[in-house]
């Protein structure tokens, strides 16, 4: 077949091979508008009867609209969806519909028509892996920082030599500074938490039995608080990080903080004399509410009074004039992203479950000065409220609503699951 060509022919040479393609004069009436004096024509062929006009030339019957040809605006067109033959004319806005047409269902402008008879569209089959394809990774590859600038390599460097200070004791604070810079980096958090030995540090710098003593030096402190935040970064937007740190926790729980069981240190909060430093409290809770993105932490965090200490910081913003307010805020936070706002990735159910004190029991040991337990969470809960009743963006509204609205629910299941059980439900 001859390629294609557009041609500029006359319009009485058009007029004229129109007669010859019909065999009988035109008695279409012309169209609204009159056409120029030349006419671009398409042609596939040699065949002059077989060329068409390169833009549409309407009437005001339905004509074949070629699939190279221009359609010009305003036409009336129409598709058959069996043959996918396209069709135009001049448009009529008040032209009457086709009678043939009247009770077809149509949805937006198409035509549909039923076909029972025909062969229903084969189920597409689930694509077949090819053989040794790697194994699919949700996060997908977390790759190096690009090396863009001159400097580039001299961080990595700086990065990796970081972590050799820190496991070897070297420049402690210098190193801790270097990785809490830039933990916050998918990769570079990556990579701190697959090193065992610097996690582990990092774990005990941060939960150093010396936070827990009447008076923690202010190396401690500043080196508590450095680690907690580097921690905190690591697991932050980072589910491979995460998941690093879940495959060492056993080996972590079992590992020991100047001869103290980091289990018992992990989740403590509040030195048996004396009050924590408010800036590492925060630090720290920070750090606690990444972990508890993994429901092996979290399930150790509830199973070892972890909400009872995260309520007893949250107590102590009612007597230190807000020095805790800061803390207490990050607490609250903690609470609601992790096991009360669904919307925030909470896992619910978990958290909070069974019964709670009466309020006389809970408001007596508050003023014999006890420390708050976990079965008072609900009645600290309105207190802060009330402390806070002016204040309604004060963020002890929302947690107690939450609490209140999540443990009717949980409650609710422990019920229905006692009673299916055959058992009571505990008082």
């Amino acid at each position: 077949m001859a390629q294609t060509r557009l041609k500029m022919l006359p319009i009485s040479l058009l007029s004229l091979l129109g007669l010859m393609v019909l065999g009988t004069t035109a008695s279409e009436e012309p169209p609204s508008t009159s056409p120029t004096a030349e006419v671009e024509l398409i042609c596939h062929t040699t065949d002059p009867a077989e060329c068409y006009p390169k833009i549409f030339q309407p009437t005001h019957e339905f004509q074949i609209v070629h699939p190279d040809q221009d359609l010009p605006l305003g036409l009336h067109v129409r598709l058959d969806i069996n043959t996918g033959q396209k069709e135009a004319k001049i448009n009529i806005p008040d032209e009457e519909v086709d009678p043939s047409l009247v009770g077809l269902p149509v949805d937006s402008s198409i035509v549909t028509v039923d076909t029972p008879d025909s062969e229903p569209e084969p189920a597409q089959r689930p694509r077949k892996l090819p053989k040794n394809a790697p194994k699919y990774d949700p996060d997908g590859k977390i790759k190096e920082p690009p090396k863009s600038n001159p400097h580039a390599g001299n961080d990595a460097a700086a990065f990796f030599e970081s972590l050799t200070y820190l496991k070897k004791g070297l420049d402690i604070d210098s190193a801790l500074e270097s990785l809490s810079d830039v933990s916050h980096d998918i990769y570079y958090g990556l990579k701190i938490a697959e090193d065992y030995d610097t996690i582990a540090n990092l774990f005990c710098l941060a939960n150093t039995p010396a936070l827990f003593t009447a008076s923690p030096s202010p190396e401690t402190l500043s080196r508590a608080r450095v680690a907690a935040l580097t921690l905190s970064s690591v697991t932050q937007n980072n589910p491979k990080a995460l998941s690093e740190i879940e495959t060492h926790w056993p080996k972590l729980l079992a590992s020991s903080c100047s001869d103290e069981p980091l289990s018992t240190l992990i989740w403590r909060l509040i030195p048996s004399s004396g009050q924590p430093d408010p800036a590492v409290s925060k630090a720290r809770i920070s750090s606690i509410s990444g972990l508890l993105k993994s429901s092996k932490i979290r399930s150790h965090f509830l199973s070892n009074n972890g909400m009872e200490q995260i309520l007893q910081i949250m107590n102590l913003q009612d007597q230190n004039n807000g020095d805790f307010e800061p803390a207490a805020r990050k607490a609250a936070i903690l609470v609601l992203d992790n096991f009360l706002d669904g919307d925030m990735g909470a896992s619910l159910g978990e958290w909070p479950i069974g019964t709670q004190q009466t309020d006389v029991v809970c408001e007596g040991r508050h003023k014999e000065g006890k420390e708050p337990v976990e079965r008072c969470w609900d009645w600290h809960a309105r207190l802060w409220v009330k402390g806070n009743k002016k204040d309604k963006e004060h963020w002890s509204h929302e947690l107690l609503k939450k609490v209140t609205e999540q443990r009717r629910v949980n409650n609710k299941g422990g019920k229905k699951k006692n009673a299916a059980q055959g058992g009571k439900e505990e008082l």
